[in-house]
């Protein structure tokens, strides 16, 4: 079940469970980490929204707000490489800007963002960090620096590094704390989410 806003040719679907998700958060987040993080990912999407809309013709046909976080659909980016990279790295500047404005008035918020934007720029596939490493891959490819069978390596091995390095930080937080294992959530989650756009893309071959 979800609820249909339109506006012109974009389309917003916000998916019932997303207002239950905010409805538990504010019932059982009493620090208010979980809705500061649902906020941040909120503006993160709106960075992304205001660079196609700077940058390419229009705005994005569809845009679902879900429990798992806010997807795009059907992106109108624009054809040069210049503007693909800023609509990708919108979002984190985007939470940079908010944690450097929020800082030292609302800390949690801040913090929330800040981390945010770090995790989305790491070099992993789904992430926006892969979706840069992979521009940069294309645009070394054009010129004739690497191969396609080169950049298509060099990806999945930056990809998967940073995944191990991540587990293996998270790891660590877990030993050194005691029972944190937030950091090693996240390296899962990461994973989680290469292999699904993995599978994804094998598909649209």
């Amino acid at each position: 079940m979800s609820f249909l806003i339109k506006n012109g040719k974009c389309r917003v679907k916000i998916s019932f469970y997303f207002f239950a998700l905010l409805c538990l958060a504010a019932f059982l987040d009493r620090g208010g980490v979980l809705l500061w993080g649902l906020f941040a990912a909120l503006l993160h999407e709106g960075g992304h929204i205001v660079a196609m809309r700077l940058t390419a013709e229009g705005l994005p046909k569809e845009i679902r707000l879900t429990p798992f976080g806010v997807r795009i659909e059907n992106s109108p980016l624009a054809e040069t490489g210049r503007g693909r990279l800023g609509v990708l790295a919108a979002g984190s500047g985007m939470n940079f800007l908010c944690a450097a404005v929020t800082f030292g008035i609302l800390p949690s918020f801040a913090a929330v963002s800040l981390v945010l934007g770090i995790l989305n720029l790491l070099p992993v596939e789904g992430m926006d960090g892969g979706g840069i490493l992979l521009l940069l891959l294309e645009r070394e490819k054009e010129k004739k620096r690497l191969s396609a069978k080169a950049a298509s390596r060099l990806y999945r091995i930056v990809t998967t590094g940073t995944l191990c390095l991540t587990a293996l930080a998270g790891v660590a937080v877990l030993l050194a704390t005691g029972g944190n294992g937030t950091l090693l959530g996240v390296a899962a989650a990461l994973a989680v989410r290469s292999a699904g756009q993995r599978r994804q893309r094998r598909r649209m071959i």
